[in-house]
């Protein structure tokens, strides 16, 4: 058996940002209209790109100038809160996450985007 931590070795951070809108809670999200900035640094960083409008959402690369929310982390940092393994909360207070725009948006991130799951990992 493969364990989580095997799975991660090959999953970059492009492949969970991507993969997030696979996963968004779109009952969730009626009416709202976001577009959230990933600033991600470090092995298999980047900048990526979350829009979000009345219970869609797409994800790209790239910057936008006027981001909603923007949020900064090293890659291992969103990775370890992506599988669940590090919460949003805890990253900000160990300094790990960094954000600008609405913390409203922000506190809403873990219910829009559940963890990914270990059967999502293939």
């Amino acid at each position: 058996m493969v364990s989580r931590c095997d799975h991660m070795a090959d999953i970059k951070v492009k492949d969970f940002i991507f993969g997030m809108p696979t996963r968004f809670a779109a009952d969730k999200a009626i009416g709202l209209e976001a577009t959230i900035q990933f600033v991600i640094s470090g092995q298999d960083g980047g900048n990526f790109v979350l829009r979000i409008n009345n219970g869609t959402c797409t994800a790209n690369e790239g910057l936008e100038e006027s981001a909603t929310l923007t949020l900064r982390m090293s890659s291992e940092t969103y990775i370890g809160m992506a599988i669940g393994k590090l919460k949003g909360p805890q990253a900000f207070f160990m300094r790990k996450l960094r954000f600008e725009g609405e913390t409203k948006l922000l506190m809403k991130m873990h219910s829009l985007f559940p963890s990914v799951q270990e059967s999502d990992l293939g």
